[in-house]
């Protein structure tokens, strides 16, 4: 599929037009609307998460009359780790659509439609929250805090998770409810702050819970009545993990079927309550037919656990002999912090590429998969880009999964390299925190060099890479196991985080995929776990947790403009136009793991606390942050 620019005449007679009833599945629909340059209509803009705008009339020149024209409470102190859709509806209708998070119940994503018809005054024509069979228990069963990562539009519905694990369809014009399907079920350890995707005729949705002693899966439901079409888990049998004799073809060296390794890499039965949940943004390839979905950490914090062999009393001798090689692989703890592409029909992996094997530091592989086509080593290529929790950013060929790069994207000392040839790290015996009861440092910490906060894009340039990223270390001590019990917090590691360099907790770059260097970078004392949108008007827009709001021009790294904002900003900025007048939008409000200790109300001397984020929040003085969910728009003034 090429991805460009649209002639200026094609997009002129665009003028967010809606979406012909021809369309051949409610995500050719998706794609058909992308053509448009006016609408935002899915959460990465793309199926292809670019979070791309072929937009410019807010461009270098004119970003200095940039000035907010409105904002609109979500209904919750919590921020949203997502962003608005904009679409027209099939009576010519603008419309805009976005969900809060969930801070209590029953106001706990609340959904609101906005007419965008006087673009400049929005009219809420429809709000709706679910109030019947809600388990308020998913509150304190979501790991990194109880956030909403944002809802879709397609065939005229809106369609949207819970946190509590409800998958909902409801009318695009009247927010009536026309089917809601239970996915996810907080007693297991699961919860739901997605966000989910369309693909073809089918709504596919994971959850989180791996801290939780969750068993992650992938599940497909028919977007027009709500039926289960297939699932596919991250760890047990190979049927169970949908791997046929074909997956991996191209690249056997990373895992095949045959051996069950979703069960034969874990000691006795972990992998039941292994992790690998799919918690993050998908992707979907329409003439693949592929659909890209990564999974999380093996389950507990405490990896000695994770090797004993077959009768092993865990004493952890065993272990130690594993530790010595780091990296032979009997225990891999497959199929976690895997990226898999599946088979849309059928959920069949064709190929699955796992990152950080026998996972020590919780790097969770779940971050975006950016499609975009380059030419690698004098070959065009069809390729996917991921930056890691892990500190890499890789390139890999969509098609079937051969790894082409992996660069270290900030400060990596868990791993020397990743070894091209077998896919696998080189990891650091020094900086692996294997042993119970004994501290090691490692960098990235915990929450990554980049979390969930997705970078963009623009594709007439696929080898730069907008990010957001984290510059902090962590000092990890594995404890003994209390339980097995899902459900329950299920960790069992003392971790203390802390700023890589004092002062400067976050940096936003633009970083070459290809080459591995970072281009410019933006330093800042905050985090920035909030995602990028880069525009063809020269720009990069991304906001920070101290609540700035900033357009970057992209060629030099100079902040051209900013605001601040009621909060911090953990939300994903999108454009789009109505009426001829281009606009920005930009979810504010504190909240996710590195907020969960304000949004919580945690101790903030309790250095251990929300599994790090406490020690961090206090270094970068998030405590002195503001809440509140608020959706800020901008435009140029007249």
């Amino acid at each position: 599929m090429k991805y460009g620019v649209l002639g200026l005449g094609i997009a002129a007679a665009l003028l967010l037009a809606p979406a012909p009833a021809t369309a051949k599945s409610a995500s050719a629909e998706i794609d058909k609307r992308v053509e448009d340059p006016n609408q935002w209509p899915a959460p990465g803009r793309d199926n292809q998460l670019t979070r791309h705008s072929t937009l410019s009339d807010i461009n270098k020149d004119t970003v200095g009359k940039l000035q907010m024209i409105w904002a609109q409470s979500m209904n919750s102190l919590r921020g949203q780790e997502g962003q608005p859709v904009v679409v027209k509806l099939d009576n010519g209708t603008p419309m805009m659509y976005f969900v809060s998070g969930c801070p209590s119940m029953p106001l706990c994503n609340v959904v609101q439609a906005l007419d965008l018809t006087d673009p400049d005054n929005p009219k809420q024509i429809w709000n709706y929250v679910k109030k019947n069979d809600r388990d308020e228990s998913a509150i304190p069963r979501a790991c990194c805090d109880t956030v909403n990562r944002g809802l879709n539009f397609a065939r005229g519905k809106v369609i949207f998770h819970t946190l509590d694990g409800f998958v909902i369809a409801l009318d695009g014009k009247t927010g009536k409810e026309i089917w809601t399907v239970k996915h996810a079920y907080p007693e297991h350890g699961e919860t739901h702050t997605g966000p989910a995707m369309i693909a073809e005729n089918l709504v596919v949705a994971g959850f989180g819970g791996d801290e939780f002693a969750a068993r992650g899966r992938l599940d497909a439901y028919d977007v027009d009545t709500g039926e289960k079409v297939w699932t596919c888990q991250s760890t047990g049998s190979d049927k169970d993990v949908c791997l046929t004799p074909e997956t991996n073809k191209a690249n056997p060296h990373y895992g095949t079927a045959g051996k069950d390794l979703g069960i034969v890499t874990y000691p006795k039965d972990e992998w039941k309550i292994g992790g690998g949940a799919p918690w993050g943004y998908f992707s979907y390839d329409p003439e693949l037919k592929l659909i890209y979905a990564a999974t999380g950490n093996p389950g507990h914090w405490s990896p000695g656990l994770r090797c004993a062999l077959e009768g092993d009393d865990h004493t952890h001798e065993k272990c130690n002999e594993y530790d010595e090689k780091l990296g032979s692989g009997p225990f891999d703890n497959k199929w976690s912090m895997t990226i898999f592409a599946r088979k849309v029909d059928t959920g069949e992996a064709v190929w699955a590429y796992q990152m950080t094997p026998f996972d020590q530091w919780d790097y969770d592989g779940v971050n975006e998969n950016i499609l975009v086509d380059m030419e690698v080593d004098g070959k065009p290529r069809k390729t996917l880009v991921h930056f890691d929790r892990n500190g890499f950013a890789y390139v890999l060929d969509r098609a079937d999964g051969t790894l082409l790069r992996a660069h270290k994207f900030v400060t990596v000392d868990w791993a020397e390299k990743v070894d091209l040839k077998t896919g696998r790290p080189i990891k650091v015996k020094e900086h692996s925190p294997f042993e119970i009861g004994v501290n090691t440092s490692a960098c990235p910490s915990a929450m990554g060099g980049k979390d969930r906060q997705p970078c963009a894009i623009d594709p007439n340039e696929p080898n730069m890479a907008y990010c957001p990223t984290n510059n902090w270390c962590m000092e990890d001590e594995p404890q003994e196991r209390t339980h097995t019990q899902q459900g329950t917090v299920y960790v069992f590691a003392n971790v203390y985080m802390y700023p890589e360099k004092p002062g400067v907790t976050g940096k936003f770059k633009k970083f070459d995929v290809l080459t591995g260097e970072t281009i410019w970078e933006i330093p800042d004392p905050y985090p920035n776990w909030g995602g990028a949108l880069v525009t063809d008007g020269g720009l990069v827009f991304y906001g920070s947790l101290g609540g700035d709001f900033r357009a970057v021009d992209r060629e030099t790294g100079k902040i051209v403009w900013s605001r601040k904002l009621g909060s911090g900003i953990v939300g994903n900025p999108i454009t789009y136009k109505v009426d001829g007048k281009q606009y920005v939008s930009v979810p504010s409000g504190i909240g996710g793991w590195i907020g969960l200790p304000v949004t919580a109300g945690l101790d903030m001397d309790d250095k251990f606390g929300a599994i790090g984020a406490t020690a961090m929040a206090k270094a970068t003085g998030l405590n002195s942050i503001p809440q509140g969910g608020t959706v800020y728009t901008f435009r140029l003034s007249d």
